[in-house]
């Protein structure tokens, strides 16, 4: 089934967090990369399954809110399925290459700080 894009294309592909913001963030993104129980390239972007917890979802929650507030493009949509929730991460297509670094961080073939562009 077709997906319907819910990135912004009409946002600058730029980072805008703050530095003090840096070390918090990239905590929570390696605490995400340690429970994800699977990946996949989506149509737009990437489908990151977890296990259905909560400490497990209000991490996705306040990723999702905390980084449209700095990287505007991304879409975010959280859904839960049984045991498991989803976290559904659209870009642009301009963002793409930006996504295939994200999927290498997260099945563990490169270091976040090899990602270009994303702090």
């Amino acid at each position: 089934m077709k997906t319907i894009p819910i990135y912004d294309a009409t946002k600058p592909i730029s980072c805008t967090i703050a530095n003090a913001e840096i070390p918090g963030r990239i905590d929570l993104v390696e605490r995400m990369r340690a429970n994800l129980l699977a990946i996949e390239r989506s149509e737009h972007g990437m489908l990151l399954r977890f296990p259905n917890r909560p400490d497990t979802e209000a991490d996705l929650h306040r990723f999702a809110v905390d980084e449209k507030r700095c990287c505007e493009f991304w879409g975010f949509d959280i859904q839960e399925h049984g045991d498991d929730v989803i976290l559904r991460w659209d870009a642009p297509p301009a963002a793409s290459g930006l996504v295939d670094q994200l999927l290498g961080y997260f099945r563990g073939e490169q270091p976040l700080t090899a990602i270009s562009g994303l702090l």
